[in-house]
């Protein structure tokens, strides 16, 4: 299953270049917008950080590329929900 080896990859990457451990990584099947390219949402949880972080990558890249974007990733803004 391709979240499986994304899960794995990025493991691997994060805890050789930045010793961030990845907690979840979930991968959506392939979504065909009526323009443009096809993509996944792919979503993950690092240990010890509240939000998760999402991107959306072209679905043709394989398990290893998604991996490699994932880790690459620049977080942007961050929307948190405030319970009052």
């Amino acid at each position: 299953m391709i979240e499986d080896t994304v899960f794995k990859d990025l493991q691997s990457i994060l805890k050789r270049d930045h010793a961030l451990p990845v907690q979840s990584c979930r991968v959506s099947a392939p979504v065909q917008r009526p323009w443009g390219r096809t993509y996944r949402l792919v979503e993950w949880t690092m240990a010890n950080d509240a939000p998760s972080h999402r991107c959306v990558v072209p679905a043709e890249l394989s398990d290893t590329e998604i991996a490699r974007y994932v880790a690459s990733h620049v977080p942007g803004r961050i929307f948190v929900d405030e319970v009052r």
